[in-house]
């Protein structure tokens, strides 16, 4: 990412980096509950009534982006090609419409065993095992099943002081809170992209976590993530007390085979 990040210097580069954020990732759209569903009950027993009521209802979700290739077309950017070679363009250029009771029931009956999801949403049982889950989503379950901290296969490669001189520019602050202002121009379009689509999150956009980090060395270095099981990780972090949901419309494609066979 070096070499192209050195062609845009000054003004040319702040600029570009500021209609990528306005442009380069677009939200999709929500909807009511389709007709088709609107008269079922979402739920099969009282028991998931209760949850839902309790723990879900008034939850959160975190309004789902995609990538725009048109933009990026514009423009040679090393982070998109690297995204296009790890097969990452199908899943992070979803377009489906987002329906909030159907995301919460989903996230409310939602479980997670060894790598399959099974839920249930207006008495239609859903398993999504590894194959359906690829298939559907297009993400490989090659690589590291990272989960936002450093495992055995990375720990004895990765130094955080390394990662930070590796990825941000020379006049940043290596020791003090990391800001993505402070990257260069393709890192920066890089953790946008990835804090807004990947691995979405509703607040502190603008700061670098340290699994940010980890993943932006990564990126860097040409190391592979199981992004299948990163995904489902984040989907199984959200079933904590009051967690925002991501990832609504993967409940819609999801949904989708199961609706249409039932």
């Amino acid at each position: 990412m070096a070499e192209s990040s050195k062609k845009r210097k000054g003004s040319s580069a702040s600029a570009s980096a500021s209609r990528a954020h306005r442009s380069g990732a677009n939200s999709a759209s929500t909807a009511p509950i389709p007709p088709s569903l609107s008269s079922s009950t979402l739920f099969s027993s009282e028991e998931q009534q209760k949850q839902y009521s309790n723990l879900f209802s008034s939850r959160s979700i975190i309004d789902p982006k995609f990538i725009d290739m048109e933009f990026f077309s514009a423009e040679t950017f090393d982070c998109i090609q690297a995204f296009q070679n790890l097969g990452l363009i199908p899943f992070m250029s979803l377009q489906l419409s987002v329906y909030p009771e159907l995301v919460k029931a989903f996230y409310c009956n939602l479980e997670i065993q060894e790598s399959t999801l099974i839920s249930e949403v207006f008495g239609i049982k859903m398993v999504i095992d590894l194959s359906l889950f690829h298939d559907l989503t297009q993400l490989s379950s090659d690589g590291v099943p990272f989960e936002g901290t450093l495992n055995d296969d990375w720990k004895f490669d990765f130094s955080a002081h390394d990662a930070r001189q590796l990825v941000y520019t020379n006049h940043a602050d290596m020791t003090g809170r990391l800001l993505a202002g402070s990257l260069p121009f393709e890192s920066r379009i890089l953790h946008y992209l990835i804090v807004r689509i990947l691995l979405p999150r509703s607040s502190n956009l603008a700061q670098v976590s340290e699994e940010d980090l980890v993943i932006t060395w990564a990126f860097h270095t040409g190391r592979q993530l199981d992004w299948a099981h990163l995904i489902k990780y984040r989907m199984h972090k959200a079933l904590r007390l009051n967690a925002p949901l991501p990832y609504p419309h993967l409940v819609t494609l999801f949904f989708l085979p199961f609706s249409n066979s039932s």
